[in-house]
């Protein structure tokens, strides 16, 4: 009898809660008059959404802040499209290609006779590829042509460590997926609200707008002036902006306190990061001649043990948003580093009691999560090198780290281990902050654009409520 899968539960947290601040209130004038620069290019385009030219490149090399990150782009080919294998294909073809590039380099250098026909690791590192991702049988299998598919095999027959270049066509074709997929998910990262919060945004803008109705009817039946029917120009714009910004996914409410977006289904269905206890005093027996001697220096050492542990359990780099490194791509700040190296074990522990019962599809290891959250790992991938410049990558391409198929994919997706992973989000669910000045540039142009539609058809319809005739 066949033993039933284990379940693989995700060590993936969920992001820092963000919350209603009237304090945030105070920075909406400057927010609202001093947007921030998005750092990239854009395309000229008419629509309400802008569209970034964010490149495959920045997002594989780390150069994007939450919600735009490389682990934030996996989740999305995870979760939504369901073609990560896109994704680990190319960030393995990297690593391959360095490898190869560095070995090539190195035999060039030494006598003919002494170089190597293959490399033992990269013959191993492209056999796994080619079982992972051109295997129909396997789970991560690549959707390519098959006469791709044949040539590449019938090219890599007769090497077992093959350049590069041979798969040069496969490595256009997948990008060329790629890169649809990834401006698809950065439209879709500039909104900060679930489908149910945009459409009780419609809902409000249409009601505001109902509301401008009371003086032009007033006005109408009751014989008041009719310049009292420009009292409706405020409900008509107000509700206009606020039902065009809703349809595009931005809730003008979360716009007003911070740059700030709602969870993912997905996140939310994931544990919460649970707080690191200060760590206990370590006390050691001292011999009898020496307990004189610490007697003495007792009461000092005691009042400063007590402060410096206190300031180590508070330190929390996602409690608040001050904590949070300004320059997170390639590395930890002191106070995670020093979490991470302190407490990496207890964390661990802690956290996987935190894990509920439902099942939840891994994403790859070797991918660093975003940097708010502190890696629980016993190998930084975020590691700085020695003179102080960080790695050339933020990953190191591991196969044992790839997501195994789930056991439950193939049973009704109405089971209660997906419903909390398939539904939508609620439309008051919890929010976290953005930090990337690509999306927050979007939501700012999003809700400036739907300001300008509105005041259009304010006045339209306040035109329109004006030219109406008194009724007799």
């Amino acid at each position: 009898m066949s033993s039933q899968p284990q379940t693989r539960k995700s060590r993936t947290f969920r992001p820092p809660k963000y919350s209603y601040d009237f304090r945030h209130l105070t920075q909406f004038p400057r927010r609202l008059i001093f947007p921030p620069e998005s750092g990239v290019g854009r395309v000229r385009s008419f629509k309400i959404t802008p569209v970034f030219e964010v490149t495959l490149d920045d997002v594989l090399d780390g150069k994007h802040l939450p919600p735009i990150t490389l682990k934030d782009f996996e989740d999305y080919l995870v979760f939504e499209t369901h073609s990560a294998e896109n994704l680990y294909f190319i960030c393995w073809l990297r690593d391959y290609t360095a490898a190869y590039n560095k070995w090539k380099q190195s035999q060039d250098a030494l006598p003919e006779e002494k170089r190597q026909a293959a490399n033992p690791d990269l013959t191993v590192s492209f056999a796994r590829a080619r079982g992972t991702f051109f295997d129909p049988s396997s789970h991560l299998e690549l959707n390519l042509p098959g006469e791709i598919v044949e040539q590449l095999l019938k090219d890599t027959q007769s090497t077992s460590t093959p350049s590069p270049e041979i798969l040069s066509d496969v490595q256009k074709h997948v990008e060329g997926m790629l890169r649809e997929s990834l401006m698809k998910f950065v439209v879709g990262s500039c909104r900060n609200s679930g489908r149910r919060r945009g459409l009780f945004a419609i809902a409000v803008g249409l009601a505001a707008m109902a509301v401008g109705l009371a003086p032009v009817f007033m006005s109408i039946f009751r014989g008041e002036s009719r310049w009292v029917r420009l009292a409706a120009l405020f409900p008509f714009w107000f509700g206009a902006t606020t039902a065009i910004a809703g349809f595009h996914g931005v809730c003008v409410v979360i716009f007003l306190f911070g740059d700030a977006r709602q969870l993912y289904p997905y996140e939310l269905c994931r544990p919460t990061l649970p707080a690191i206890q200060p760590l206990a005093p370590l006390t050691l027996p001292l011999p009898a001649t020496a307990k004189s001697d610490a007697a003495s220096t007792a009461g000092s050492r005691s009042s400063f043990d007590a402060t410096n542990i206190a300031k180590a359990g508070s330190i929390s780099p996602w409690s608040d948003d001050k904590s949070i490194p300004m320059s997170p791509i390639h590395g930890q700040s002191e106070s995670t580093a020093v979490q991470s190296s302190m407490g990496a074990h207890s964390l661990t522990q802690r956290a996987s009691r935190s894990f509920d019962d439902d099942y939840l599809p891994e994403t790859a290891g070797f991918i660093p999560p975003s940097y708010y959250e502190p890696s629980i790992t016993a190998t930084s991938t975020n590691a700085h090198s020695s003179n102080g410049s960080s790695s050339a990558s933020p990953y190191k391409f591991d196969f044992d780290t790839l997501p195994q198929p789930s056991p439950r994919r193939s049973q009704d997706l109405d089971d209660k281990h997906w419903s909390r992973f398939l539904r939508e989000r609620g439309v008051f669910a919890s929010m976290t902050k953005v930090f990337s000045p690509v999306v927050t540039r979007a939501q700012w142009d999003i809700v400036m654009r739907s300001a300008i539609l509105g005041v259009l058809v304010a006045l339209i319809l306040g035109g329109v409520c004006i030219a109406i005739p008194f009724k007799h």
